[in-house]
């Protein structure tokens, strides 16, 4: 008797008995078949042997999770031209090997896996999952936790899908470049017809309105979801007693969700969307699957004097359960070491190919000064980017400047600065900015990034401000570059897909924002209608139309939003429908005009542009071409520009 580790491939025909019965002969033959001259030599040619068959179904054993993986995909590629159908599972764990014949929990599972899946399916363990070839043309799918007969611990399950050929290449490929290799999310189903819609009622009560934010998300959105672990952290709770101290751990929050999100083995939801759940009760399976998110992390902070004391755990939303707890006592300039510990156990405890040395060393001191850190993260706390608020603005200004001074060499600080110099200039916060603030913005980040060549945030700002001054090739490569070294900040990916619609790239477009989308659920409106336009762009008009009814139902009368619609709604055939929109157009930006429109360069000088005039000059019911004047044009200079889309 021998024990050892092995892959276990369990394979299964569907249906066998009901094609028995309605026609023997040519069911055996078609299992004969497929047995013989195809199941066979795909096991043999991986080097793995056959050591059980019973009628239709049979087990295989292989030396690696690789060759069982490869030998699954080969059998189901095989089986597409036979009329019979098969399910596989696979399996990665210890067995015993006595007279050819291989016993024990490894082959269980594989063989509870094989009945779990989907007929033409492979269902593989995380065991599989884990050991596997990253360059493998394969997307898992995390399916979640699932209990099996005979089987004590609930199974973590994946589904194996494999990359189809049209996204091994061309724009596609180029989009999960960007973000680190790894696949996109796929446009997917719909938003319910609007009267139809159906809130989560359990989780509605709890949360009141934040769930139902969330709902017309979920019903745009759909799809295979991230091969990765995806994670939320929760805002932490103040446990100091001043309420004047949340902000700093608000910040402590955010400065964890950052250097997490620096990793590609991990899929991170955006701060925007966990803080919507900022002091309301905690079901964390809810919050884990309002959110896509299979952990979750929850804790606290207390600031004493020169004192900290952080406790954190990061909790299995599938189950509840616990995966670890920790508490870290600190001095406050110790900070950084207790984001990069808390960021390497995480990391450690969902990627085990990532070793822990490896996980605290992306956590680098952004500042020696504590006092520079805390202006820094008040400054954050007084303005959010989006905010109209032009006096936060303005104190958050003063604010960067002092940890500036305190620190002249503090990356973050100049990156920040410059943000809120080109937010002022694009969105018009305090009414008071102007080119110059550009400038100072283009200069801010550039220095940014002098001093921290490899902070995401620099690359992010820059490519804002590049955008900004109409320079979109080269706001292009500066976020394509954020998004490399953040691959799941959704700022940035909404950034380079906006850039992306108005330089030609549009199936690239519509994968970052795909994933922006994913990645922050509870994302403003115009993260909808960026979408929207970049699926318009990209020639998907039915796909644009879901997701904009979507934007409109959160936001009726977001311009954009409307603007694209129509224009979406013409490519369909829907005249009327899109003078109706046009109709309401026009209540709500009675300044709206064509030749307002084409000034805002919203697909740069592409011939998309005149395409996209031509359809709103139809949705208004002018016989006029877009090339020539449009009747609400006669006299009226308006001109505009597209500060977010």
């Amino acid at each position: 008797m021998e024990r050892k580790l092995a892959a276990i491939l369990a394979g299964d025909v569907v249906g066998y008995s009901r094609l028995m019965a309605e026609d023997e002969g040519a069911t055996y033959s078609n299992l004969r078949a497929a047995l013989d001259d195809l199941v066979t030599p795909a096991i043999e040619d991986h080097s793995g042997r056959i050591f059980n068959t019973a009628g239709d179904g049979f087990l295989a054993t292989f030396a690696s999770a690789n060759n069982a993986l490869e030998a699954a995909l080969a059998i189901q590629d095989g089986f597409t031209a036979s009329p019979l159908r098969l399910r596989i599972g696979l399996n990665l764990g210890d067995v015993i090997e006595e007279n050819g014949d291989v016993f024990g929990d490894g082959v269980n599972i594989a063989a509870r896996l094989e009945a779990m899946a989907e007929p033409g399916g492979i269902l593989a363990s995380a065991a599989v999952r884990r050991s596997v070839d990253r360059q493998h043309d394969v997307r898992f799918q995390r399916i979640g936790r699932k209990r099996a007969k005979n089987i004590p611990e609930p199974l973590e399950v994946f589904a194996v899908r494999r990359v189809t050929p049209d996204t091994r290449s061309g724009p596609a490929a180029a989009a999960r470049r960007l973000i680190g290799r790894r696949a996109v999310l796929t446009a997917g189903a719909a938003v319910a017809a609007l009267a139809g819609v159906t809130l989560w009622a359990v989780e509605a009560d709890l949360f009141g309105g934040t769930f139902e934010r969330l709902q017309a998300y979920e019903q745009a959105i759909a799809g295979p979801v991230e091969t990765l672990p995806a994670i939320a952290v929760l805002p932490f709770d103040n446990l100091s007693g001043d309420p004047a101290q949340t902000y700093f751990t608000d910040g402590l929050t955010e400065d964890v969700i950052t250097s997490l999100a620096r990793y590609r083995e991990l899929l991170v939801i955006a701060r925007n969307s966990t803080f919507a759940f900022k002091d309301q009760p905690t079901d964390i399976r809810a919050v884990g699957a309002a959110l896509g998110a299979g952990y979750v992390v929850e804790g606290s902070a207390r600031r004493s004097g020169d004192q900290l004391r952080v406790v954190a755990q990061l909790i299995d939303a599938d189950t509840g359960v616990h995966v670890w707890s920790r508490s870290y006592d600190r001095h406050i300039e110790d900070v950084f070491a207790v984001q990069a510990e808390l960021t390497a156990e995480i990391v450690a405890s969902l990627v085990s190919y990532v070793r822990q040395s490896e996980s605290a060393a992306v956590a680098l001191r952004p500042t020696e000064s504590p006092r520079a850190y805390d202006l820094v993260l008040r400054a954050r706390e007084l303005y959010q980017h989006g905010s109209s608020d032009s006096e936060a603005l303005r104190q958050a200004q003063a604010l960067y400047r002092r940890a500036i001074e305190v620190d002249p060499g503090y990356a973050a600080a100049h990156a920040y600065l410059a943000l809120t110099h080109i937010v002022d200039n694009v969105n018009e916060v305090t009414g008071l900015a102007r080119e110059r603030d550009l400038e100072l913005g283009l200069a801010g980040a550039r220095r940014a990034i002098d001093l921290e060549p490899d902070l995401a945030l620099g690359y992010q700002v820059l490519s804002f401000g590049l955008a900004a001054g109409g320079d979109y090739q080269a706001s292009i490569r500066a976020g394509e570059r954020a998004v490399e070294l953040n691959p799941n900040d959704p700022d940035s990916l909404m950034a380079l897909a906006k850039a992306q619609v108005r330089f030609g790239a549009y199936d690239e477009a519509v994968a970052n924002a795909e994933r922006a989308r994913r990645l922050n659920p509870m994302a403003p409106e115009y993260y909808a209608y960026v979408h929207g336009q970049a699926l318009y762009a990209a020639d998907r008009p039915a796909d644009a139309e879901r997701i904009l009814a979507e934007c409109q139902l959160r936001a009726p009368d977001e311009p954009n939003c409307l603007k694209i619609r129509a224009t979406v709604l013409v490519r369909l055939g829907r005249m009327e429908e899109a003078g109706e929109i046009i109709g309401q157009l026009m209540g709500v930006e009675p300044e709206f005009s064509l030749s307002s429109e084409r000034a805002t360069r919203r697909f740069g000088d592409s011939p998309l542009m005149e395409r996209y005039i031509t359809d709103l000059a139809k949705a208004s019911g002018s016989p006029q071409s877009a090339a020539g004047p449009h009747p609400k044009d006669i006299g009226n200079g308006v001109s505009g520009s597209d500060t977010r889309g």
